[in-house]
C-alpha cells in the first residue's frame, strides 16, 4: 500500500496482489466522492486472480491523510502521476461516480493512456443536490447518512448501507465538501464525444444519484461504447450486485483484448 506524492498531492494505492504478474493487464480502480479502496473490495477479490489490480485512494481519502481537491482534473493529475511512478501503462481504468469523471478526464487529456474505460454510475455532468453542499460542514454525520441512504436501492441490506456510511464518515468534512464541489463543477457534456477509447458504461436501474439518463447520454456520444443496466441496484452497483457487475466487466475486458487472451 504505497503512499505516492504527485503533482503536489498525496494519495495511496492498494494492490490486488503482493507482486505484479508479468504478462497480465492492469486494472486501475477509482472510487467516488467520499470513497476509499473498500468501494472495490469485491472486485479486488474477483479480478485479482487474472489481472494486476490497483485501487487508487485519492488524496485525502483512506490511508492518504492529506488534503483533497475541489476539481476533477486535479485528482486526474494525481492518478496520472501515481501510475507513472508505478510504471503502469495502457491500463483499463474503472471509475465510479466522481471516479468515472476522473477516468473520462484522463481519456480526454491523455487519449493514448487508457486501454479501455469502465464508467460506473457516472455522467458527463454531475450536478450535486444543494442540500448536500449546504449541509456537509454544518451537520456532517447527518449529511453522510443522507448520502448513504440515497446511494443504495431500496431493498439493499441494512448492514451494507451501514458499512458504507461508516466508511464515508472516515473522511473529514473538508475532504467530502471538496469531492462534491469537484462533482458539481464537472461538465464535459460538449467534450465527451471526443473520447475515442473502448468504453463500457454500467448503471443500476434504481440509481438516484446518477440516473440512467446520465449513462444513456454517455453511451450515445462515446463512439462504440456499450451500456449495461443492472436491475435491482442503486448507485453502489458494484457492491449491491457484484456477480452481475463483475461478469459484465469481465466480458468487456476480454472483448477489448487482454494480454493473455
Amino acid at each position: 500500500m504505497p503512499i505516492i506524492d504527485a503533482y503536489g498531492m498525496r494519495g495511496n494505492v492498494v494492490f490486488g496482489r503482493e507482486e505484479r504478474a508479468e504478462g497480465k493487464d492492469s486494472l486501475v480502480f477509482i472510487h467516488g466522492a467520499g470513497g476509499n479502496w473498500t468501494s472495490w473490495h469485491l472486485q479486488r477479490d474477483y479480478f485479482g486472480r487474472d489481472f494486476n489490480c490497483f485501487i487508487m485512494e485519492l488524496p485525502g481519502h483512506g490511508a492518504a491523510q492529506s488534503q483533497g481537491a475541489q476539481e476533477v482534473k486535479s485528482y486526474a493529475l494525481w492518478i496520472r502521476g501515481a501510475l507513472e511512478e508505478l510504471e503502469i501503462t495502457d491500463p483499463f481504468v474503472i471509475g465510479h461516480s466522481m471516479g468515472g469523471a476522473i477516468a473520462m478526464d484522463l481519456a480526454l487529456r491523455f487519449p493514448a493512456f487508457p486501454k479501455g474505460l469502465i464508467l460506473v454510475g457516472t455522467g458527463a455532468r454531475l450536478r450535486v443536490l444543494p442540500r448536500i453542499l449546504d449541509e456537509i460542514k454544518d451537520d456532517f454525520p447527518r449529511t453522510v447518512e443522507f448520502i448513504g441512504e440515497l446511494s443504495f436501492a431500496k431493498d439493499a441490506p441494512e448492514e451494507m448501507v451501514r458499512v458504507a456510511i461508516a466508511e464515508m464518515l472516515k473522511n473529514s468534512a473538508d475532504v467530502l465538501y471538496g469531492d462534491f464541489t469537484a462533482c458539481d463543477r464537472f461538465d464535459i457534456m460538449e467534450e465527451v464525444g471526443g473520447i475515442d477509447t473502448p468504453a463500457l458504461i454500467i448503471c443500476g436501474d434504481q440509481d438516484a444519484c446518477t440516473p440512467i439518463k446520465y449513462s444513456r447520454y454517455l453511451a450515445e456520444r462515446i463512439n462504440g461504447s456499450r451500456l449495461e443496466v443492472i436491475e435491482g441496484a442503486g448507485h453502489m452497483v458494484m457492491l449491491e450486485r457484484p456477480e452481475q457487475f463483475n461478469k459484465k466487466v469481465e466480458t468487456f475486458l476480454y472483448s477489448v483484448g487482454t494480454a493473455d487472451a
